[in-house]
């Protein structure tokens, strides 16, 4: 079934491509037609003479172009009408983001919240979507942020809404965000719908690694000043663990009081294992106060970022970090991936608001 749908989609893209051709075509013969019904009854081409006797009047001529330019009309409406039909489920599909300020619970202040929208439109669903949050002019990439990734399902006349208040609240200069959407709809096709709005299909473009950067952007790593920042805290945690002059009461600062394994942790064995791992520039949310970032072993590939999507690590460990509106980001571990069910948090605390106050993380855990 796939096979024929493939088949009918090379044709249908095919004939969109050559539908203006055919148009101009069915023109020229109009016109030559009229031409030739406007031409002598006997009339000589190089070493063949043509001769005919017809009846027509202006009237006749102008039905006989007509039906023609009609019949190329036809057709042409024809290809716009299937071509509409392939991306009627992807042209209802799109992904926004609301920017807000509302007032604080205690009334003295106002608070930033800001949430992705995901939303089909369509009586059909779509699957394996997967979000990007940009900011700025130059649509700096921050990846999904709070929003999981793949989205399996996005269900049709149905909308998901993800708060990535917290996650930017490690970039504080973050204007402007709006989101870029890869999904797939019913006949398999692949689409993206960019930052602004546009739609394409790209079901078959292949994601590359694109060539090395010098100078890493520091806008996707966000503000290296505020313990608010769980990529400042990865950077002040892996610097502190392969510090040939290790001092862990320094290191302390950066650890979560909730992880049960820093007490009897070996970190002389800690900072070989992580020598050779780099942060990824992009952090995940898992959940609204657990962060986690890709620690990338593949020494050839920093630098580099995938352009499109699809293209995976093959050597990397994750670095788990928790959140507390009074004190920021903290790591919790370091290694394989940690559910958010399987970290607890003090009795009670997440029941509290998770939004820090104005003044909380102004300092650095570097002071």
């Amino acid at each position: 079934m796939m096979r024929v749908r493939e088949c009918l989609d090379q044709i249908l893209r095919r004939a969109t491509k050559w539908g203006y051709f055919v148009v101009l075509i069915l023109l020229v013969v109009s016109l030559m037609l009229f031409i030739l019904l406007l031409a002598p009854p006997s009339f000589e081409l190089k070493s063949i003479t043509i001769s005919w006797h017809a009846e027509w009047d202006l009237w006749t001529i102008l039905t006989a172009v007509g039906t023609i330019g009609a019949t190329a009309v036809a057709v042409w409406l024809a290809l716009l009408g299937l071509r509409k039909d392939r991306d009627a489920v992807a042209r209802v599909v799109a992904a926004w983001i609301t920017d807000d300020y509302e007032p604080r619970e205690d009334g003295s202040s106002y608070e930033r919240v800001v949430r992705v929208h995901i939303a089909n439109q369509s009586t059909e669903p779509v699957f394996d979507a997967r979000l990007n949050v940009v900011f700025g002019r130059d649509q700096t990439p921050l990846g999904p942020l709070s929003a999981p990734t793949p989205i399996s399902v996005v269900p049709p006349r149905g909308e998901l809404i993800y708060d990535i208040t917290i996650p930017l609240l490690a970039h504080r200069n973050s204007w402007n965000p709006r989101a870029t959407l890869y999904f797939t709809d019913p006949k398999d096709r692949r689409w993206l719908r960019n930052a602004d709005g546009k739609l394409f299909d790209v079901s078959k473009e292949k994601a590359r690694w694109s060539a090395p950067e010098a100078i890493p952007d520091e806008r996707q790593l966000g503000d290296l000043s505020t313990p608010m920042n769980p990529m400042m805290v990865a950077v002040a945690f892996l610097a502190g663990v392969r510090d040939p002059q290790f001092d862990l009461e320094k290191l302390q600062v950066v650890l979560a009081p909730e992880a049960p394994g820093w007490a009897d942790a070996e970190w002389a064995h800690i900072g070989s294992d992580l020598a050779r791992y780099q942060p990824t520039s992009m952090v995940d949310y898992p959940a609204p106060r657990i962060a986690r970032i890709k620690l990338s072993g593949n020494v050839e590939l920093e630098g580099r970022s995938v352009e499109g999507e699809g293209l995976e690590l093959e050597d990397f460990i994750f670095m788990t970090l928790t959140f507390a509106p009074d004190r920021g980001w903290r790591v919790f571990g370091v290694g394989a991936s940690v559910r958010p069910d399987e970290i607890l948090f003090e009795e009670g605390s997440l029941l509290e608001d998770s939004t820090p106050s104005p003044t909380a993380g102004e300092g650095s855990i570097h002071d």
